[in-house]
């Protein structure tokens, strides 16, 4: 039960003008005149921890780092993945709502991890095409191709649907041509 107003479910209290003089979508669905423009609450499309990191976005024009260093190193791919995933959803929402600057920052800390972590490149191409950012999904297609032939005799890309195998063939013959 949140102390300041007394609800039950998971939310993060913002002040209107910052969230309307930081993103033109939501100034603009403010001023609608539909029912969020009258409402003390907004849904935002995104999990609890890409919310956190929005709101802090925008009040400090900064998005707070992954772990990284051995914090990084000593998780398991799955905590690192569960790390990266909310800055793969606002890499998605900031490119829904226009916001250039997050979505540039989001991208460099998705990048960044995956050249510590190559290993979680497939479970990001996967979010990536879940997303529509084709951009994020070369380069973690880019990320496996020094791999493709391990990755195809192991298995592990029959996870991915045929379009994405592709994606990764295609980086990895770039590659071999030195185009990579």
């Amino acid at each position: 039960m949140c102390s300041v107003c007394s609800l039950s479910v998971p939310h993060k209290h913002a002040h209107k003008i910052i969230l309307w003089s930081s993103c033109d979508y939501l100034r603009a669905l403010f001023q609608s005149g539909m029912q969020e423009s009258h409402s003390q609450t907004i849904k935002i499309p995104v999990s609890w921890e890409g919310m956190v990191k929005l709101v802090e976005w925008f009040y400090t024009d900064q998005l707070p780092d992954p772990p990284y260093g051995c914090l990084w190193e000593n998780m398991d791919d799955e905590e690192k993945l569960h790390e990266l995933y909310p800055y793969i959803e606002l890499c998605w929402l900031a490119e829904l709502w226009l916001l250039e600057d997050i979505q540039d920052c989001c991208f460099r800390v998705i990048v960044s991890c995956l050249d510590s972590a190559a290993e979680l490149s497939i479970k990001v191409i996967q979010a990536a095409a879940k997303f529509s950012l084709w951009k994020l999904a070369e380069v973690a297609a880019d990320c496996m191709a020094p791999l493709y032939c391990k990755l195809r005799d192991s298995g592990d890309l029959e996870e991915l649907d045929e379009f994405l195998v592709d994606m990764v063939r295609a980086a990895s013959v770039r590659l071999s041509q030195g185009g990579g």
